[in-house]
């Protein structure tokens, strides 16, 4: 067992103490050191066995001293009869008695060490639990900041707009969406209201919602209207929901929009679509039942008509044979190749001997996407022994795109027209032979009349009166105005028998000629005629295109107003009637119901003060129209006319 330092310390101080003492005063003075010295370790030590030890010890010197210093006399040992004694005893009871206290102060000291160490610990931990929830305090702080930064950066990029309202309807977030929607900044949204941010009438909608939602703690969805700062306005799905707080208390809104306008629009433009199906869709049950019964008639027309329709697809096979069309080749429809048709059907062409080839066929041209118009072919087969001329015209079949998916061809049977026709070309051979003739022969006589009457005028007028002259005068203008007229109608028959032009023909060059014949009668009325280049190439038979515009500038030089020279321009014409020539006059006009009448033979709009036989524009359209082309008159603006001749 070890023994305390300070024991060890005490036992030394009180040893030394007692030698000094026993030296100086002796044996009864250095033992009240050593009776001391327990009660000193005890309440300085708070240790009692130690305290017991030292006592003992000290007993057993108080002891032995007494033994050796025992009376004179030399009575036996009796320590506790002596001072000693009367030490000992009070040492043990004084020990004893304080023994309790010095028990009590170390257990007091003991427990205040403990509590000393115990508060210790509870400072420190105290100190930690204090830094720990400063750490917690700050990462909590932290985690709310990255919490709100993470909140808004989700929000500020959602497709949608975020705002909430306290419980006053107040403004306190909006996200970055709604802001750019809006067209406002922070500040202008922020602790405002609807009624500050909104005409009354919206903002009164927008409040029930907000009231209901508190109210009620549900969710509220609905679409409303929006007005933008610049007055547009917006269809906006809303979505909004109660905010509450740690005690589930509401503490205000927040509102999801979403705008909708394009799908509203959307909506509202599908369901007039829907309206526009429907209707459509009867209107296409109207037109399919419309379309039977076109189909019904079509059909009933097809199987009526007179005139044949055959119809093929690309591949040449048949699709529709008419009946007519089965009558008029006298086959119907075969599975014939298209090569095989000539042969099969017996078609030749108009000569009657030379057989059509397959490609040249009008049905053929149509499925290959040409147009034919009057192409005469001859039909004899063992079903048309007596054979059959006719009449095909043909036409490609398209689809919406335009591409050819067969071909139509529709013919008639025109041999007894044929026949007809070739009648009247005979007689009117023998007309216009007639004609010719008559009025060759009439000339002979009648210029015979004319010329003995101006010879009797000449050399016996003299002898005559005045009214005898003027039956001689009115002879002689009558046979000039009937040598006229049987000239004019001599020029028709011959526009009659002129064939089809078969070159191109320079305009300017006819109406040199034209303007050269005429040039007497223009230089005698002192007659201005323009002609406005460039003129159009006419594909026209020179001699009869000269004669039409030499009387169209001889009616303009005959046909002015009183005391006013002729004023004529001539110039080129392209229109949907063809290409043609223009004399426009400054004359005295045409009336609107004579511009037809003027162009049939021997009609006038003036009489017979002004020569002429009637004829002169009735052989222009004559001419004009066997050259395929027209001849017509409107009026000029400024006064006059304007004479068009096409061909």
């Amino acid at each position: 067992m070890r023994l305390p330092r300070s024991l060890l310390i005490s036992a030394i101080v009180a040893l030394a103490v007692f030698l000094l003492d026993y030296r100086i005063r002796g044996m009864g003075s250095a033992e009240s050191v050593l009776y001391l010295w327990p009660l000193w370790v005890a309440a300085r030590t708070g240790d009692l066995r130690w305290a017991l030890r030292i006592a003992a010890v000290v007993s057993v010197l108080t002891v032995a001293g007494a033994f050796f210093e025992r009376p004179a006399n030399g009575v036996g040992f009796e320590p506790f009869q002596s001072v000693r004694g009367f030490v000992l005893l009070s040492i043990w009871g004084t020990v004893l008695a304080v023994l309790p206290l010095i028990e009590a102060r170390r257990q007091l000291l003991d427990s205040e060490a403990k509590l000393r160490e115990e508060t210790d610990v509870q400072r420190q931990e105290l100190v930690q639990v204090r830094q720990e929830k400063s750490a917690l305090e700050i990462e909590a702080e932290q985690a709310l900041r990255d919490s709100e930064a993470l909140y808004h950066s989700l929000v500020d990029h959602l497709p949608l707009s975020v705002l909430r309202k306290d419980r006053q309807f107040r403004y306190t977030f909006a996200n970055k969406r709604y802001l750019e929607f809006a067209g406002r900044d922070q500040a202008d949204v922020l602790e405002k209201t609807d009624f500050d941010l909104f005409p009354e009438h919206l903002a009164r909608e927008y409040r029930r919602g907000d009231e209901q939602v508190l109210a009620t703690g549900r969710l509220f969805e609905n679409i409303e209207s929006y007005q933008r700062p610049d007055g547009e306005v917006r269809w906006i799905q809303v979505l909004k929901s109660p905010i509450y707080d740690a005690q589930h208390e509401a503490i205000g809104t927040q509102i999801l929009l979403s705008d909708v306008t394009d799908r509203q629009r959307a909506e509202e433009a599908l369901a007039r679509s829907k309206q526009q199906l429907e209707e459509r869709n009867r209107e296409l049950q109207q037109s399919q039942l419309e379309l039977q019964r076109q189909t019904e008639i079509l059909e009933s027309i097809l199987q009526s008509i007179a005139d044949g329709v055959v119809v093929a697809d690309e591949r040449g096979e048949f699709l529709l044979w008419n009946p007519a069309a089965q009558r008029i080749i006298g086959l119907g429809a075969t599975d014939t190749p298209r090569d095989a048709w000539p042969a099969v059907y017996g078609l030749f062409q108009a000569d009657r001997v030379t057989p059509f080839s397959a490609e040249s066929l009008p049905l053929a041209r149509a499925i290959r996407g040409e147009t034919v118009e009057n192409c005469e072919l001859y039909v004899r087969n063992p079903e048309r022994a007596e054979g059959a001329m006719i009449s095909v015209n043909g036409m490609p079949l398209r689809d919406r795109d335009g591409g050819v998916r067969g071909g139509v061809v529709v013919f008639r049977d025109v041999t007894e027209l044929k026949a007809a026709e070739a009648e009247i070309r005979a007689k009117n051979a023998d007309l216009e032979t007639l004609l010719y003739v008559t009025s060759h022969d009439l000339r002979e006589p009648l210029r015979a009349i004319e010329n003995f009457s101006k010879l009797v005028v000449e050399r016996y007028a003299d002898r005559l009166d005045e009214k005898g002259r003027d039956f001689l005068n009115r002879v002689v203008r009558a046979a000039g105005r009937l040598d006229r007229l049987l000239q004019d109608v001599l020029t028709l028959s011959r526009v009659q028998r002129t064939t089809c032009p078969d070159a191109d023909i320079d305009s300017e060059e006819i109406v040199a000629d034209a303007l050269r014949q005429l040039e007497p009668r223009i230089r005698e009325t002192s007659g201005i005629v323009r002609v406005i280049r460039p003129l159009p190439a006419l594909h026209a038979d020179r001699r009869w295109a000269t004669q039409a515009v030499y009387n169209l500038v001889s009616n303009a030089i005959k046909y002015t107003r009183a005391a006013e020279p002729p004023d004529i321009e001539i110039a080129g014409y392209e229109g949907a009637e063809g290409v043609g020539l223009v004399v426009r006059d400054r004359g005295m006009g045409v009336p609107p119901e004579y511009s037809e009448r003027i162009f049939q033979l021997f009609q006038r709009v003036v009489g017979r003060e002004v020569e002429g036989t009637g004829a002169g524009l009735a052989i222009v359209r004559r001419v004009a129209e066997r050259h395929g082309g027209k001849a017509w008159v409107w009026p000029r603006a400024g006064g006059g006319s304007e004479f068009v001749v096409t061909f």
